[in-house]
């Protein structure tokens, strides 16, 4: 289910990461297929996620892997 609260803390990030306007950012974003991320870009998403929300979290390598998926990795 898709984290609306998470979703808003994550996408400013994600824009800052990925260097795109925050409006491209969306729950179907994928995040391989669509901003082009690799493993480094997931290893500082996952140092985001354990900043922000407290939580650890092991993110895939490679995709796909959806914003919306992110989000729920994030609240567990």
């Amino acid at each position: 289910m898709f984290k609306p609260g998470v979703f808003s803390v994550l996408k400013p990030a994600l824009a800052d990461i990925f260097d795109v306007d925050e409006d491209e950012i969306t729950p179907d974003t994928d995040l391989f297929d669509d901003l082009f991320a690799d493993e480094y870009d997931m290893v500082e998403i996952a140092m985001i996620i354990e900043e922000e929300f407290g939580v650890k979290v092991s993110l895939p390598k490679k995709g796909p892997f959806t914003v919306e998926q992110l989000t729920m990795k994030a609240e567990k």
